[in-house]
């Protein structure tokens, strides 16, 4: 009987009713063992079947990782020696207006 409500995850209501709380618990607590068995099958199943992605140009990325595994994250401004958003903006636009004054006196030597 046990076999049968393991496989199918179902219990009739009124077997249930006729069991004792702790015979219940039993039950409910095999249950979850064959659940988590089953995710950790098909989880195992999923991670082996996945196919690996590889590009033909080859390009790849690989994500830096911290002390403790996961990815490394840096957000900005919490550090003390951060530059502010606004002052990097601006920074950003005068290396694009001396890139463009630059190249404006090549164009003009060119000519």
């Amino acid at each position: 009987m046990l076999k049968q409500i393991l496989s199918d995850m179902y219990v009739d209501p009124e077997l249930l009713a006729e069991l004792s709380e702790e015979q219940k618990q039993i039950l409910f607590f095999k249950m979850r063992q064959e659940q988590v068995r089953r995710w950790k099958e098909r989880e195992a199943v999923a991670t082996a079947l996945k196919p690996a992605l590889k590009k033909d140009h080859g390009k790849s990325v690989q994500w830096k990782l911290g002390a403790d595994g996961d990815v490394w994250v840096w957000v900005m401004g919490e550090h003390i020696l951060d530059k502010p958003y606004d002052f990097l903006c601006g920074e950003i636009l005068a290396e694009r207006v001396r890139q463009q004054s630059l190249q404006q006196v090549e164009a003009i030597r060119l000519v």
